[in-house]
């Protein structure tokens, strides 16, 4: 893929310098300013061979409005950025607007081998046999575990086929009082109220928070099924005491990951963005650390939750050849090789993520891949109202764990009020 695309690329960028001028193209990305030097390192080697072509990065640290807005409103205002990153959670509203260009016909053209790429995050960003982004990177929802902690306790490390059983025992384990002053101070888990870190443990209890269409709740959030897992990730706060109880459920960002990293917390729910975090106190000695899959139901299939990034072309796009050769590039081996050695996602590409996993000597990558095998395409991908059923579903958990609420009442209440806000109901 690395040849055709480069060979393509000195082909039409030679032919849109050819006349002395240089072509210059707007580069959109959520990068924040570490994220966003490493893209200009990615592009240094494409910019070095391509001298009548010039990009211009416009990164979200460089930006005061919400990325998805301001790519929203360039779009509605017919200037929009030549390539743009895509999340998994822009998706629906750029396909539905008809803004974003198929890139499908232009694969042969542009030398891109799309068996190259892992097939479920290919299909995040496709409708049909439409592609409307080339997959950069992406993350599984997994849990990380403190091996220090464990081995005090003389508890085997977690296996990939654990079931909830096994999870709620090894959290009961390691929740204690360390110092005996009659309080807990060491904590199994940790109790996390946001949907995108919740969501994956309802799917592996054979529940959903919608229904497959995606267009109501009702006879899914509200299924049997689904109120038991509720029921059981709640009961971490409410019965079993393994999480710690705060008093405010918003508590500031970073408690978890403070929490976690001082030995209080043995067990979290994270993704591969944890990574660069945790690798300097693992290079010092401080930390020992495993990542297994998400624990399932007893009888019921493992699942976890793919999020993902991709590079997009807008539909309008004035100069389109050179447009879909640069996220052609931006996707191929060498940026994805790139991104990966960074520990910030692992690459869409399976030989990069292959390679990744056979220089990883503390066996990270592996465990992530292991974990993505069972992986599911994140309903933010899927339904372009989500991130307004995201912004209320924690309410439900709040009904739950701070007012007492019984889960089946709060999830068939939850489950009317999404009906509304979708239109299922009038």
């Amino acid at each position: 893929m690395r040849g055709r695309v480069a060979a393509c690329l000195v082909l039409w960028g030679c032919g849109a310098a050819a006349d002395g001028d240089r072509v210059t193209l707007e580069l959109a990305t959520r990068a924040d300013y570490l994220d966003a030097r490493l893209e200009d390192r990615v592009l240094a080697p494409y910019v070095a061979v391509h001298p009548g072509v010039r990009v211009v990065q416009q990164s979200a640290a460089m930006q005061q409005a919400p990325y998805r807005e301001r790519l929203l409103m360039a779009m509605a205002a017919g200037s929009p950025p030549d390539v743009f990153q895509l999340d998994n959670n822009d998706l629906a509203a750029l396909v539905n607007r008809g803004v974003v260009l198929d890139l499908a016909p232009y694969f042969t053209r542009a030398g891109v081998d799309v068996a190259c790429l892992d097939h479920t995050l290919l299909s995040i960003f496709s409708r049909g046999n439409a592609v409307y982004a080339l997959p950069r990177g992406y993350t599984p929802l997994v849990v990380v575990y403190n091996k220090d902690v464990f081995d005090r306790a003389g508890m085997p490390y977690p296996a990939d086929d654990w079931t909830w059983d096994d999870f709620l025992r090894i959290a009961k384990r390691l929740t204690r009082d360390t110092d005996g002053d009659g309080r807990v101070d060491q904590w199994g888990t940790y109790f996390d109220r946001r949907p995108f870190l919740w969501i994956p443990w309802v799917w592996a209890g054979g529940g959903d928070v919608l229904c497959p269409d995606g267009r109501r709740a009702g006879g899914c959030l509200d299924a049997p099924v689904t109120i038991e897992a509720i029921r059981w990730y709640t009961s971490w706060m409410t019965r079993q005491g393994i999480a710690p109880r705060t008093h405010n459920l918003l508590a500031s960002v970073g408690d978890d990951f403070r929490l976690f990293t001082s030995g209080r917390v043995a067990m979290m729910t994270t993704g591969h963005f944890w990574v660069p975090r945790l690798l300097p106190s693992v290079a010092a000695g401080r930390l020992r650390l495993g990542f297994v899959g998400i624990p399932h139901r007893a009888g019921f299939h493992p699942a976890t939750v793919l999020y993902a990034s991709g590079y997009a072309v807008p539909a309008t796009a004035g100069r389109r050849k050179l447009a879909i050769e640069l996220a052609a590039y931006l996707t191929d081996s060498l940026a994805d090789a790139a991104r990966g050695e960074t520990g910030l996602e692992l690459p869409a590409l399976t030989t990069a993520a292959q390679a990744l996993v056979a220089r990883d000597t503390l066996g990270w990558e592996a465990a992530f891949v292991r974990a993505a095998a069972v992986g599911r395409a994140p309903w933010g991908a899927r339904i372009e109202r989500w991130p307004e059923v995201e912004a209320v579903l924690p309410d439900l958990l709040d009904r739950i764990t701070l007012a007492g609420a019984d889960p089946a009442a709060a999830a068939h209440e939850m489950a009317r009020q999404l009906d509304r806000m979708l239109g299922a109901t009038r």
